[in-house]
Protein backbone atom coordinates (compact mmCIF):
# COMPACT_ATOMS: atom_id res chain seq x y z
CA UNK A 1 0.00 0.00 0.00
CA UNK A 2 2.70 2.60 0.95
CA UNK A 3 4.19 1.66 -2.28
CA UNK A 4 1.15 2.71 -4.59
CA UNK A 5 0.35 5.69 -2.29
CA UNK A 6 4.48 6.52 -2.89
CA UNK A 7 3.85 5.97 -6.51
CA UNK A 8 0.79 7.89 -7.11
CA UNK A 9 2.61 10.99 -5.18
CA UNK A 10 5.59 10.60 -7.63
CA UNK A 11 3.43 10.48 -10.59
CA UNK A 12 1.08 13.52 -9.55
CA UNK A 13 4.26 15.72 -9.04
CA UNK A 14 5.62 14.83 -12.24
CA UNK A 15 2.33 15.79 -13.58
CA UNK A 16 1.72 19.04 -12.39
CA UNK A 17 5.30 19.94 -13.17
CA UNK A 18 4.71 19.50 -16.77
CA UNK A 19 1.61 21.65 -16.59
CA UNK A 20 3.35 24.51 -14.47
CA UNK A 21 6.56 24.25 -17.75
CA UNK A 22 3.66 24.37 -20.21
CA UNK A 23 1.92 27.43 -18.72
CA UNK A 24 5.17 28.89 -18.28
CA UNK A 25 5.75 28.40 -21.80
CA UNK A 26 2.99 29.90 -23.67
CA UNK A 27 3.13 32.50 -21.04
CA UNK A 28 6.76 33.78 -22.52
CA UNK A 29 5.47 33.36 -26.23
CA UNK A 30 2.37 35.95 -25.29
CA UNK A 31 4.27 38.52 -22.90
CA UNK A 32 7.02 38.71 -25.10
CA UNK A 33 6.41 39.50 -28.65
CA UNK A 34 9.12 39.91 -31.18
CA UNK A 35 9.89 43.90 -31.53
CA UNK A 36 8.68 45.51 -34.33
CA UNK A 37 10.61 47.39 -36.96
CA UNK A 38 10.27 50.59 -38.46
CA UNK A 39 11.98 51.60 -41.86
CA UNK A 40 12.19 55.29 -42.63
CA UNK A 41 12.62 56.52 -45.67
CA UNK A 42 12.48 60.12 -47.18
CA UNK A 43 12.64 61.19 -50.44
CA UNK A 44 12.20 63.87 -52.61
CA UNK A 45 11.69 65.22 -56.07
CA UNK A 46 13.17 68.59 -56.58
CA UNK A 47 16.18 69.79 -58.48
CA UNK A 48 17.80 71.83 -56.22
CA UNK A 49 16.42 71.99 -52.09
CA UNK A 50 17.37 71.96 -48.31
CA UNK A 51 16.18 69.48 -46.71
CA UNK A 52 15.14 69.22 -42.94
CA UNK A 53 14.55 66.06 -41.37
CA UNK A 54 14.53 63.37 -38.18
CA UNK A 55 17.54 61.46 -38.79
CA UNK A 56 17.53 59.24 -35.85
CA UNK A 57 15.81 57.72 -32.79
CA UNK A 58 17.13 59.96 -30.40
CA UNK A 59 14.94 63.20 -33.13
CA UNK A 60 17.94 64.11 -34.05
CA UNK A 61 17.05 66.63 -36.40
CA UNK A 62 19.52 67.28 -39.54
CA UNK A 63 19.90 69.31 -42.70
CA UNK A 64 21.40 68.86 -46.33
CA UNK A 65 22.33 71.74 -48.76
CA UNK A 66 21.31 71.80 -52.52
CA UNK A 67 20.06 68.12 -52.92
CA UNK A 68 18.12 67.36 -56.07
CA UNK A 69 15.71 63.93 -56.84
CA UNK A 70 18.77 61.25 -56.02
CA UNK A 71 18.55 62.34 -52.36
CA UNK A 72 16.91 59.95 -49.65
CA UNK A 73 17.64 59.36 -46.00
CA UNK A 74 16.94 55.83 -44.16
CA UNK A 75 16.94 54.73 -40.63
CA UNK A 76 15.12 52.73 -37.99
CA UNK A 77 12.48 54.35 -35.96
CA UNK A 78 11.06 53.60 -32.53
CA UNK A 79 7.30 53.16 -31.98
CA UNK A 80 5.29 56.26 -31.89
CA UNK A 81 8.58 58.30 -32.89
CA UNK A 82 7.49 61.40 -34.71
CA UNK A 83 8.69 62.07 -38.26
CA UNK A 84 9.50 65.31 -39.56
CA UNK A 85 10.72 65.78 -43.58
CA UNK A 86 10.50 69.23 -44.87
CA UNK A 87 12.11 69.83 -48.62
CA UNK A 88 13.16 73.91 -49.64
CA UNK A 89 13.21 74.75 -52.80
CA UNK A 90 16.70 76.94 -53.27
CA UNK A 91 16.73 77.21 -56.96
CA UNK A 92 15.96 80.18 -58.62
CA UNK A 93 13.25 78.40 -61.00
CA UNK A 94 10.47 78.08 -60.01
CA UNK A 95 9.18 74.32 -59.19
CA UNK A 96 7.06 72.05 -57.66
CA UNK A 97 8.26 70.19 -54.46
CA UNK A 98 7.04 66.89 -53.56
CA UNK A 99 8.28 65.39 -49.97
CA UNK A 100 7.34 61.32 -49.16
CA UNK A 101 8.33 59.46 -45.71
CA UNK A 102 7.81 56.10 -46.22
CA UNK A 103 7.33 53.69 -43.30
CA UNK A 104 8.21 49.42 -44.39
CA UNK A 105 8.44 50.82 -47.64
CA UNK A 106 4.68 51.75 -47.75
CA UNK A 107 3.49 55.32 -48.06
CA UNK A 108 2.88 56.93 -44.85
CA UNK A 109 2.91 60.76 -46.16
CA UNK A 110 3.52 62.63 -49.03
CA UNK A 111 2.81 66.52 -49.81
CA UNK A 112 3.70 68.78 -53.37
CA UNK A 113 3.41 72.11 -53.23
CA UNK A 114 3.98 74.19 -56.18
CA UNK A 115 5.01 78.40 -55.22
CA UNK A 116 6.29 80.75 -57.31
CA UNK A 117 8.29 82.01 -54.52
CA UNK A 118 10.24 79.07 -52.56
CA UNK A 119 7.70 75.88 -52.94
CA UNK A 120 8.21 74.16 -49.22
CA UNK A 121 6.96 70.85 -48.88
CA UNK A 122 6.44 69.32 -45.18
CA UNK A 123 5.48 65.73 -43.97
CA UNK A 124 5.21 64.75 -40.62
CA UNK A 125 4.08 61.77 -39.31
CA UNK A 126 4.42 59.33 -36.60
CA UNK A 127 6.12 55.41 -37.08
CA UNK A 128 2.95 52.73 -35.77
Amino acid sequence: MKKISLLLLVFSLSLSACKKETETSTTNINTNPAPKTYKVKYTMVCTDCEVVYVSDTLGTQSTAFHQNSTWSYTFNAKKNQELLFLAYNQSSTIQAVTATILLNDTMLSTQTTYCPFNGVAFCADTAR
